[in-house]
């Protein structure tokens, strides 16, 4: 009995490090951008959801991450140089003004917003600006990394029932989390 359950076990531990050492899923490559440095820029994306580059240079790029479930949040991403930033690593740098002159881009047209901080699981400020009403129908999450300014806006889907979550923000969240730059060498 203890030689059957000993095999058992070990059975049980060869599958379990199989399993661990699975490989992930493969990154979808969006493309390098070459204004600051030569980064390729790869992602993955949330499940039932696709990406399609509407424009890119080196400069940056735009795109839009796309369900068929027209209830699912539509999101779009920019990743575009900014020279007021070039020299800020991360949005952990830069300073309360210039963290108000971002804001500031929010609320010239008299719009009412609420602003939040959270930040990527490797520890990257995030900005997130929230309508102020009840019901959230708009969140644009804003960082800066090696002077590219990053913002991901999600919409609700025009079948949606009620407005943006908790968890489709978090999904948000976790999508600029597992963005990668990956420095090319030149």
């Amino acid at each position: 009995m203890k030689k059957l359950f000993a095999i058992l076990l070990s059975l049980a531990l060869a599958l379990g490090c199989c399993a661990a050492l699975a490989e992930a899923p493969a990154k979808t490559e969006l493309g390098t951008i070459n204004l600051n440095g030569a980064f390729k820029l790869q992602c993955n994306l949330p499940e039932d959801y696709e990406i399609k580059i509407a424009s890119k240079d080196d400069e940056g790029l735009i795109a839009v991450v796309e369900t068929e479930d027209a209830a699912r949040p539509m999101m779009f991403l920019a990743i575009e140089f900014d020279e007021m930033y070039s020299d800020v690593k991360r949005m952990n740098d830069m300073t309360e003004d210039q963290l108000q002159e971002i804001i500031d881009t929010f609320t010239d047209d008299g719009d009412e917003i609420n602003v939040t901080y959270a930040e990527t699981s490797h520890g990257t400020k995030l900005m997130i600006v929230k309508e102020a009403i009840d019901s959230v129908d708009f969140v644009s999450i804003i960082t800066v990394y090696e002077g590219y300014m990053i913002e991901f806006d999600m919409l609700s889907g025009p079948e949606a029932e009620e407005g943006l979550t908790e968890a489709q923000i978090q999904m948000c969240i976790d999508f600029l989390s597992d963005l990668d730059f990956i420095p090319e060498e030149e």
